[in-house]
C-alpha cells in the first residue's frame, strides 16, 4: 500500500510511504496511521484500491476511514478506480517516468492506454473530449486466449483441464507466470512447483531454461495482447505498461519477443510498427491520477 500528500496544481508528491499489504488489517488502519505520520491531515482523500487487491464497496470504506481518523474535520473521500487513476496520469509523464521500448514518437493528443499486470490483468485508456482528459476502462483482461503454436494449444489443454474457460488473465498475470512455470516444468518431464512471479524473473537471469522460456511465452502473449488494446482503442498516443513484475522484467521486454508479436498483425503491420509502448517505472503514478480524479470532482 502506497501512501502520499499529493499537490493536485502542481503535480508533485510529497511524503511518500510504501507499507507491505499484510502490515495492516485493512486501508482505513493503514490510512490512520500514515495521517498520523504526517504534518497535518489532508482535506481531502483519494484512495485507489490496486489491481486484484480485495474491493471494497465506497460506502463501507468510508465508514471504515471516517470512525478510524482523528481529525477535527473529516475529509471527504473518493474511492478512485487504479485503473482510471493511471490513464489520468498518462499524459503527464515525463521523460523520467517512462521507458520506450519499441515504435516512433507518441502522437501526443491522440488516444492512449495502459495494461496493468498485477494479481489481475486491467486495460484502461485516456482519450481528450471537449478539450480535457477523459478515462475509461472496461474487462479486457477477461477476453478470451487464442492460441496460435501447437505447444500454445498445448498449453492452453492443460489449463482448461482446471477451467471451463481460459481468458488471458489466465496468463498475463502474475499468478498466471507461476502457473505456466509449473506447465512447462511438467511438460518438460520435471518435477512441477510453483514458485512466485518475482522468482520466475530472477531465475530466468540466472540460467533457469525453463523460466526463461516462460517469460518468453509470457512477453509473446503481452505483445499481442497489447497490440490488440491498440487496434480496439486506436491507441495513436502510445501503449503503457504498469505493474511490479513488468518493471522487473524490463530487460525481457526489450527482446525481440515483445515487439515482434506486437507488431505481428498482418496488414496492420506498418501502423504498429509506428506505435510506442512505454514500461511505465514511476511507482507513484496511480497516486498522482488519485489526486488528478479528486481534484475534478471538487471543481
Amino acid at each position: 500500500m502506497r501512501f502520499a500528500v499529493a499537490n493536485s496544481d502542481k503535480l508533485s508528491i510529497d511524503h511518500y510511504v510504501q507499507f507491505v499489504n499484510y502490515a495492516f488489517a485493512s486501508v482505513a488502519q493503514a490510512l490512520t496511521a500514515y495521517l498520523k505520520s504526517i504534518p497535518s491531515s489532508p482535506p481531502a482523500l483519494a484512495i485507489a484500491i490496486t489491481n486484484g487487491a480485495p474491493t471494497l464497496s465506497a460506502e463501507l470504506e468510508r465508514t471504515l476511514i471516517a470512525t478510524r481518523i482523528k481529525s477535527d474535520v473529516t475529509p471527504r473521500v473518493t474511492i478512485v478506480d487504479p485503473l482510471d487513476a493511471l490513464s489520468l496520469a498518462l499524459p503527464d509523464l515525463g521523460p523520467h517516468d517512462i521507458e520506450r521500448i519499441g515504435g516512433e514518437n507518441a502522437d501526443v493528443g491522440a488516444p492512449k492506454a495502459v495494461i496493468s499486470v498485477g494479481n489481475a490483468l486491467g486495460v484502461a485508456t485516456a482519450s481528450q473530449a471537449n478539450g480535457a482528459w477523459a478515462a475509461f476502462h472496461g474487462h479486457a483482461g477477461n477476453i478470451s486466449f487464442a492460441p496460435q503454436t501447437q505447444e500454445e494449444l498445448d498449453i492452453l489443454k492443460r489449463i482448461r483441464g482446471n477451467t471451463d474457460y481460459v481468458s488471458v488473465e489466465h496468463l498475463l498475470s502474475a499468478p498466471g507466470l507461476s502457473h505456466l512455470y509449473e506447465l512447462l516444468l511438467e511438460i518438460s518431464g520435471q518435477i512441477a512447483r510453483s514458485i512466485p512471479a518475482t522468482e520466475i524473473v530472477d531465475a530466468a537471469g540466472e540460467g533457469d531454461t525453463i523460466a526463461a522460456d516462460a517469460l518468453n511465452h509470457f512477453t509473446t502473449w503481452l505483445g499481442r495482447f497489447a497490440s490488440d488494446v491498440a487496434l480496439i482503442y486506436d491507441a495513436r498516443g502510445g501503449i503503457y505498461l504498469w505493474g511490479p513484475i513488468l518493471r522487473r522484467m524490463e530487460s525481457v521486454l526489450r527482446h525481440d519477443h515483445f515487439r515482434a508479436a506486437f507488431v505481428a498483425k498482418g496488414k496492420r503491420l506498418p501502423w504498429l510498427e509506428g506505435i510506442p509502448a512505454f514500461l511505465i517505472r514511476s511507482e507513484d503514478a496511480i497516486l498522482r491520477g488519485a489526486a488528478m480524479a479528486l481534484s475534478r470532482q471538487r471543481g
